[in-house]
């Protein structure tokens, strides 16, 4: 009898062991580095930016390219940032205007590794393939394992997708909440 309950625990602890590990990894990418569905006014400004990448994120960002000088922020109010600003794997840059997307693609893939642009087309396109591959989808439908979802709490206002959603990444300004309930299993 001791011996059955015992089995029973252990296949019980192996199989959340398992269970543990099988759990799908994703890149989680903050929207502008807004990461906490707040502080949109702060939206692409290097203070949002250096908090979510200090949260542990890696960061969409959107750059222009003006006369050889690097912003980022809004069209309205550009902020100037150094190339090296800008610069490593945790930046997924979304060039912004024909300048910055010529100039990119001339520049080393390691110092620059994930940048893309949209079409500015109608309808929109389905996707925008970054330069290191991956396809950027806008929505909460991974094109394949390379999609990453593209700000799908527009879709999904209660980004319960998101929960068993198996892609390469997740680009959203709720990657809190995301993590947490892909994490947790909670669902609110």
């Amino acid at each position: 009898m001791c011996l059955h309950i015992y089995n029973a625990v252990a296949v019980s602890l192996v199989d959340r062991v398992i269970a543990r590990f099988n759990k799908y990894y994703m890149f989680y990418i903050s929207y502008l580095g807004i990461f906490e569905g707040k502080d949109y006014e702060d939206a692409n400004t290097p203070p949002q930016i250096s908090k979510s990448l200090q949260a542990g994120f890696s960061c969409l960002i959107e750059v222009w390219r003006v006369d050889g000088i690097l912003y980022v922020g809004t069209e309205e109010a550009p902020i100037e940032v150094p190339q090296k600003y800008i610069q490593g794997p945790r930046f997924w840059i979304n060039c912004k205007n024909t300048e910055m997307q010529e100039w990119i693609a001339t520049q080393p893939s390691k110092l620059f590794p994930n940048y893309f642009h949209f079409d500015a087309s109608t309808p929109p396109p389905a996707y925008a393939t970054v330069s290191n591959g991956k396809l950027m989808t806008p929505g909460n439908t991974p094109i394949n394992d390379d999609s990453v979802i593209y700000l799908p709490e527009i879709a999904d206002r209660g980004l319960f997708i998101t929960v068993h959603l198996r892609c390469y990444g997740i680009c959203s300004s709720y990657l809190t909440f995301i993590t947490r309930m892909r994490n947790e299993g909670i669902w609110y």
